[in-house]
């Protein structure tokens, strides 16, 4: 993949104001875009903060601080380029790209005696000069550009970019992309993260409504789907003694089963399938005894007939004491 790399110093404010302080922890790397323009006439465009900010954390390791951007120009060379520190984080600060750097010992000795006082990124941008991926950054003494950060005049006779072969194998795997996306569809896809990101973060702050329920309001509503369940089995529990009782009856005055034997049958009935079974069972019973009529007779009248009775000994104008003593 082919694109292009630029260093700049961006910046006429030092690491370290004054000789004996400390080396700051955040760093500037870029200013506010979206327009960068060099003293010496260069330009870049820096549309997208974030998007550089998550192709970083895309790449999941710390990127180095060199001296003199030793790491572009010496170690290809195959000559010492030292690290001075690494960067391990980065944020927007109205609109500007800031930096956490975790410097050596050497280098944070050499800030604070004001050795180097300004920090250059090294970074890759599209050949229309959409800034895209950081990949370093120098400690120099010749600032270039004018904001509040570090920043690199290069030698006047040297190209202002030159042509790189860049392997962004390992920001493709990070982003689901094959080893050879263009920049343009890795650029999508940061941007396709970011809008997840955005409303991953919008449905944590903001809920969806048919997905929230106050737990008063759940509570209630358990409570009731309880109630409503124990009055169900109650019913249903009713309606089954019910049918029982009502097919033993029925036996009994078929003559199928003796009056007796009620309190058995209900019991078999009262188990799962218990009453089908009895159904069945009563249909193949033969007759034991003549049915009864005794649950049809009147306790309440002396004779005890039957209503068919009672007619029958009118009919035959007898009086029901007259007619129960000829049965």
């Amino acid at each position: 993949m082919t694109t292009q790399s630029a260093t700049a110093l961006f910046a006429t404010t030092a690491i370290a104001s004054s000789e004996g302080a400390a080396a700051p922890e955040w760093v500037q790397l870029f200013p506010a875009g979206p327009q960068l323009v060099a003293r010496d006439g260069r330009s870049w465009r820096l549309s997208d903060p974030q998007a550089v900010i998550a192709a970083f954390e895309a790449n999941g390791a710390p990127i180095p601080i060199d001296y003199e951007h030793g790491q572009a120009h010496r170690a290809p060379k195959g000559e010492t380029a030292p690290a001075a520190g690494w960067i391990t984080a980065m944020e927007i600060r109205e609109g500007a790209i800031w930096a956490r750097a975790e410097w050596t010992d050497k280098a944070a000795a050499m800030i604070a005696a004001r050795e180097y006082r300004f920090l250059s990124p090294e970074f890759y941008h599209t050949k229309a000069g959409e800034v895209f991926l950081v990949v370093g950054a120098g400690l120099v003494n010749r600032p270039a550009l004018r904001m509040t950060a570090l920043s690199r005049a290069d030698d006047p006779t040297a190209p202002h970019t030159t042509e790189t072969d860049m392997d962004l194998t390992a920001l493709c795997r990070a982003l689901g992309l094959d080893a050879g996306a263009s920049v343009e569809n890795i650029l999508a896809a940061v941007e396709r993260l970011q809008g997840e990101h955005r409303t991953a973060l919008a449905a944590a702050e903001a809920p969806a409504m048919e997905r929230f329920v106050p737990r008063a309001d759940y509570d209630q509503a358990i409570a009731r789907a309880d109630t409503a369940e124990t009055e169900l089995a109650a019913v249903q529990t009713e309606r089954q003694t019910g049918e029982i009782s009502a097919a033993i009856e029925d036996a009994v005055k078929a003559g199928k089963i003796a009056p007796a034997s009620r309190d058995h049958y209900r019991a078999l009935c009262a188990v799962e399938g218990g009453l089908e079974n009895f159904k069945k069972l009563v249909g193949t019973m033969p007759v034991i005894g003549t049915p009864s009529d005794l649950d049809e007779r009147d306790p309440a009248r002396p004779s005890g007939l039957s209503e068919q009775q009672r007619s029958i000994a009118s009919m035959m104008g007898l009086s029901e004491e007259d007619y129960a003593k000829s049965l």
